[in-house]
């Protein structure tokens, strides 16, 4: 049992933090429930031209395989190479394209969103400050992360839920081969990630376990290279475990039936795998259109019309922000000349804020190698 929990936990710390951390701590807008968002609180904006994307390559270079925008940033004797991801992958994409394994190669330490190299890093409480019971051995991080899986004790889904909303998770649920008495303990967010990359991905051959991450560093390990983060773990779990219900709510309420699922999922993997890059932009950066468009259509409640503006303002472009101010200052506060091998999500390559075009502002030149 406690082995199955760790792989859960595992699968949580690559998946779900990767794709939920933000800045923690910073003002913002309440809505009518007083939960604060932070952005522009007048209109957004959308960018569609691709000024943003790396300067191309002097020669057109012809790939043999995955080359995730792989480009190249330099400063005095410091070297990084960066990497778009996903968070899900298939044996049949790899070997990655050979630039990006020479690139690999060459590194002389591996940078990811988080840690991948110790369950996280080191976590918020003490040994004795955690109340989810577990034994005296058993790591404080897992502790947390188990905590932010489960919903209070005693406090089952149809409990948690309003009756509508329960009543639409349910039937979606159903269409899930899952044992729905099982998850019934679980926030809606756990859910949702355990069905899709627990579930959903198998189904197309895919799974976490074979993700460009993964790959990254178990090449990383093989080549006994340093692994860092370029965030904090205990940033992620106070941002996880401090999410308020109403996006636990919104969760249920829009969560998609199987077929759904997998037709969504499928289509990602299909564009990635193919290295569409414009219709990875377009992904990037129509979700809030769309989130508008549907709140205007009377389908998207005002706290799911905030949320969504959250995820794209905090979660999405001040990470790409906060991941480019990290990169600089690998490239501009590492003493001795080193090469890092930085992988980060491809969608902080692709929106209108990205990493590629906030190192341009700050002055660094991106030289693009695929």
């Amino acid at each position: 049992m406690y082995k199955k929990i760790k792989q859960l936990i595992g699968l949580l710390i690559l998946i779900t933090l990767l794709a939920l951390f933000a800045a923690c701590g910073r003002g913002g807008e309440e809505d009518e429930n007083g939960y604060e968002y932070d952005y522009p609180p007048d209109g957004y904006e959308i960018y569609e031209d691709n000024d943003y994307y790396p300067t191309p390559s002097p020669e057109p270079i012809v790939h043999d395989g995955i080359h995730g925008m792989i480009s190249i940033v330099e400063y005095g004797g410091n070297r990084v190479y960066i990497l778009g991801s996903i968070h899900i992958g298939s044996p049949e994409w790899y070997p990655l394209s050979t630039v990006v394994e020479e690139a690999m190669g060459r590194a002389d330490a591996f940078a990811f969103e988080i840690d991948l190299s110790a369950e996280g890093g080191p976590c918020l409480c003490e040994a004795d400050s955690c109340d989810c019971g577990c034994e005296p051995d058993v790591s404080e991080c897992i502790c947390l992360l188990l905590e932010m899986m489960f919903l209070p004790d005693g406090i089952t889904l149809e409990y948690f839920l309003p009756e509508d909303v329960y009543s639409i998770f349910m039937e979606n649920l159903n269409t899930f081969p899952i044992f729905i008495d099982a998850v019934r303990p679980l926030r809606p967010t756990t859910i949702s990630e355990l069905i899709l990359y627990e579930v959903v991905a198998p189904s197309l051959g895919m799974s976490s376990e074979h993700s460009i991450d993964m790959y990254v560093f178990n090449r990383a390990q093989s080549l006994e290279r340093p692994v860092i983060g370029l965030t904090d773990f205990n940033d992620h779990i106070a941002f996880v475990t401090g999410m308020p219900d109403e996006y636990q709510i919104a969760t249920a309420r829009y969560f998609t039936d199987f077929e759904t699922t997998l037709e969504e999922l499928q289509e990602l993997a299909h564009i990635y795998a193919t290295q569409n890059i414009v219709a990875l932009a377009h992904m990037a950066t129509t979700d809030l259109q769309e989130a508008h468009e549907a709140y205007e259509a009377g389908e998207l409640s005002a706290g799911g019309l905030a949320l969504a503006r959250h995820w794209h303002y905090n979660v999405g472009n001040y990470r790409s922000d906060f991941f480019a101010r990290q990169i600089a200052d690998l490239l501009t506060q590492t003493q001795e000349p080193t090469t890092f091998f930085v992988t980060v999500g491809i969608a902080h390559l692709t929106r209108e804020v990205n990493v590629f075009y906030v190192l341009e502002q700050l002055g660094f030149d991106v030289q693009r190698m695929w």
